[in-house]
C-alpha cells in the first residue's frame, strides 16, 4: 500500500512540477515585453481573477459544503503561491 502512496505522490508531484513549469514560461513570454511593473501587474490581475473564479464559479458536484470551502480555499492558496513565485526575469 505504501508503494501504490508513493507512486500517487510521485505522479502529483511531477503533475504539480510539469504545470508550473509551463505557466512560468507562457506568462513570461506573454508579459515580459513591457517591463517589471507591467510583468507584476499582469500577475496580479491574473491571480485576481482566478481566485475570484474559483470562489465563485467552481462547483464541485458529490461534496458536501465543508469539502467545497476546503478545496476552494486550497486551489486559491496554490494559485497565490504559484503566481507570486514567478519572477522577472531581466535577462
Amino acid at each position: 500500500m505504501a508503494e501504490t502512496a508513493n507512486e500517487l505522490q510521485s505522479i502529483n508531484t511531477a503533475w504539480q512540477i510539469a504545470i508550473q513549469e509551463i505557466l512560468r514560461m507562457v506568462i513570461r513570454d506573454m508579459y515580459h515585453g513591457g517591463g517589471e511593473a507591467s510583468f507584476r501587474t499582469h500577475i496580479k490581475r491574473i491571480e485576481e481573477a482566478a481566485v475570484d473564479s474559483i470562489y465563485t464559479d467552481l462547483r464541485l458536484r458529490g461534496t458536501d459544503e465543508w469539502t467545497e470551502v476546503l478545496v476552494k480555499e486550497r486551489a486559491s492558496n496554490f494559485v497565490t503561491t504559484l503566481l507570486t513565485s514567478f519572477t522577472y526575469d531581466r535577462a
